[in-house]
């Protein structure tokens, strides 16, 4: 085998991929052959059946890039594969044609072998849940003995040795978790290691009575903890949970419900770390009446989160911390008047922390973060109430953690060592608990944190005024004058007939273009550019080898897909874009076109006639049987010249309604604050 591998470089990878076939036929050995050459594009081929799925992060992973660049790729590039799950799920693609497509652009990286292993195991489990599989996996890698697994899985994993068995076993947790309908499974990681540090220093044990898959109590181990202890109702998630949690530091983990059936009946741990599922009714409050648990108030039925505040704190040493992620809701809903009033008057709450919507990934629930400390002799201090809410990502689950994790971190040890921190108004402050508790003992920091004064210029606010002013004068003199006309039937030609008359080029870009959103290259001008009206992102990439189409000023380009009746085009004004995916360009013979007056007849002409709707609603154009009536070159001129200016007005109309837009919303804030007055 090691001759083969040595042979010159002919097949996939600097391979040959035959020969080695050839040489040895049992799939056995040509797993074992993968693993010597490193190939994973090898493993795919021996392994997976032509129909195994990746979703984009898979792809995202295959191409060494974020899970953003994938998306934009299904937007830029026509050619990329269409997705293949049916509405309403994840979008999953064909292997095959994705690896295909990352060829021929160039995109595919040499990936690692842990991604290899993961794409085996996706592909080989039938009808096993993937996250049943990935646990026999970890389970086996901790004690062979302990899970059975598949052969075929058993020999890559044999011929994975050299790989650290915690960086294996993470890599494998982090693919099955991720994926979108097992994101409410886990919590997410960057929020496991704040919960952890607001418990700080953490030291002995640490519990988690929900605990998933670990992630909590992982990050509670890489922090200092001597002992972990974690119990969970998802069996899969315990086994999980039990394999990654193995070394260094001692961990008991033990399956069940914790609120029906307490695992650890006598624990006081040093710190308390959860977070519970949320909303769920059937938590067994007919059956744990009496539980004595229960000291701050009987939770109702439709408080599961309250006895999950209470089961912790059952758990934990006096003096010790409780830190918990609860929906927003806890903090003011009616039902849990009561138990939050005992909770303000015995001292139990030290902090609430409001944070941004859309934190999580998997739903878009308010969370807020709990701090509490169990009573001892200290007496009753002060509530850090703290909101979050300016760290509000622009997308579900995608926040800026090190910014958020710095700011709330930062303020918990301040109040920690003086019990005050800097008041930042709509932000943090410290308060008494009796100013807390009112008739709703509402919780929600918003309500309690004064808001920010607005700090409108006055004179900002009038030179914008007058930008406004000017700018609608501009608009009225940029509007044409116009008449009726008397003008019967014109006499029409088509794009196709222009072309073949010379009178215009029109060309596409074939094969793959290189596009790097971190380039140097000049721009590359998209479909999706043109559609929507922005400025280009990519730039070119490649060489001179991808015959790329440089545009120069009067090239007109125009979208092969669009939504709206009107087909919307661009006139180049400028040098240094290359004409992009999803574009036509149409560079004409001024002697004989204007290109203004053509691009308006692009616009308004692209009719049923010369289009098709696609399955998504959107429209195909067939950019060369549009029609164009037959006129001179100067009356041509005189048309273009027309459209030329309602552009123009078009263009300053949508700057100046978005401009009066703004004014308007900062003049009435401005009033309605005080922060500007009306003349007299």
């Amino acid at each position: 085998m090691r001759d083969v591998i040595r042979s010159p470089p002919t097949g996939t990878h600097g391979f040959d991929v035959d020969a080695v076939m050839q040489t040895h036929t049992d799939v056995h050995s040509q797993q074992h052959i993968w693993c010597a050459l490193g190939s994973q594009t090898f493993l795919r081929e021996v392994c997976m059946p032509e129909d195994t799925l990746v979703t984009a992060a898979e792809i995202a992973r295959l191409a060494n890039v974020g899970r953003a660049a994938v998306g934009n790729w299904r937007k830029r590039y026509s050619d990329f594969p269409e997705p293949v799950t049916g509405p309403g799920s994840s979008p999953a693609f064909r292997l095959v044609e994705v690896e295909r497509w990352l060829r021929r652009q160039r995109k595919l990286s040499d990936s690692e072998p842990a991604d290899a292993l993961w794409l085996a195991l996706n592909a080989g489990r039938h009808d096993t849940d993937a996250l049943e599989l990935v646990a026999d996996v970890a389970t086996h890698l901790r004690n062979p003995l302990a899970a059975e697994l598949p052969n075929e899985i058993r020999h890559l994993l044999d011929d994975l040795t050299e790989l650290p068995l915690d960086d294996l076993v993470e890599s494998l947790t982090g693919r099955v978790l991720d994926r979108q309908q097992r994101q409410h499974l886990v919590t997410p990681t960057d929020l496991a290691r704040l919960m952890v540090e607001l418990t700080a220093p953490v030291i002995g044990t640490v519990f988690d009575p929900a605990c998933g898959a670990g992630n909590i109590l992982r990050a509670a181990g890489l922090s200092g903890a001597d002992r972990l202890v974690g119990q969970e109702i998802h069996s899969t998630l315990a086994r999980l949970a039990r394999a990654r949690l193995a070394e260094p530091v001692p961990a008991d983990i033990a399956t069940g419900d914790a609120l029906r059936a307490d695992a650890f009946t006598d624990l006081q741990a040093d710190a308390v770390v959860c977070d519970p599922p949320f909303g769920y009714r059937d938590w067994g409050h007919d059956e744990l009446g009496m539980d004595p648990r229960w000291e701050y108030g009987y939770p109702l039925k439709g408080e599961p989160e309250l006895a999950w505040v209470q089961h912790c704190l059952a758990h934990v040493k006096p003096g010790g911390s409780v830190v918990l992620a609860l929906p927003a809701g806890v903090a003011f809903r009616r039902s849990g008047r009561v138990i939050r009033q005992a909770l303000l008057r015995r001292g139990v709450v030290r902090a609430v922390i409001a944070l941004p919507a859309g934190v999580l990934m998997s739903t878009g629930i308010p969370i807020h973060l709990w701090v509490l400390r169990k009573p001892d002799s200290g007496g009753v201090g002060p509530v850090l109430l703290m909101d979050m809410s300016h760290h509000q990502p622009s997308r579900r689950g995608q926040v800026d953690w090190p910014a958020l994790r710095d700011e709330v971190v930062d303020a918990w040890r301040e109040f920690g060592n003086t019990g005050t921190v800097k008041e930042v108004s709509g932000t943090q402050q410290v308060f008494e608990p009796i100013h807390l508790l009112d008739q709703d003992v509402d919780l929600t920091p918003a309500r309690h944190l004064p808001q920010p004064q607005s700090t409108l210029d006055p004179r900002t606010l009038e030179r914008t005024r007058q930008d406004l002013a000017r700018l609608l004068e501009e608009l009225g003199g940029l509007l044409p004058e116009f008449s009726g006309s008397r003008r019967g039937p014109q006499a029409t030609t088509t794009i196709n007939d222009l072309a073949r008359a010379g009178a215009l080029v029109v060309r596409q870009h074939v094969g793959p273009l290189p596009v790097d959103e971190a380039g140097s290259g000049p721009p590359v001008l998209t479909g999706r550019d043109v559609v929507i009206g922005s400025e280009p992102e990519g730039r070119f990439g490649g060489t001179d080898e991808h015959d790329p189409i440089h545009l120069i000023p009067g090239d007109l380009v125009v979208p092969l897909v669009v939504v709206e009746q009107q087909h919307p085009n661009r006139v180049i004004d400028t040098d240094g874009l290359v004409l992009g995916p999803g574009l036509t360009l149409i560079r004409v013979d001024p002697k004989q076109l204007d290109v203004h007056f053509l691009a308006a007849q692009i616009r308004v002409n692209s009719d049923a006639r010369s289009s098709s709707t696609t399955s998504s609603g959107s429209r195909r154009i067939d950019l060369r049987r549009i029609e164009v009536p037959v006129l001179d070159l100067d009356r041509q001129r005189q048309l273009g010249a027309a459209f030329q200016r309602l552009d123009a007005f078009q263009s300053k109309l949508r700057v100046a309604a978005s401009l009066g837009a703004d004014l308007a919303h900062q003049l009435t804030e401005g009033l309605a604050r005080g922060a500007v007055e009306p003349p007299e």
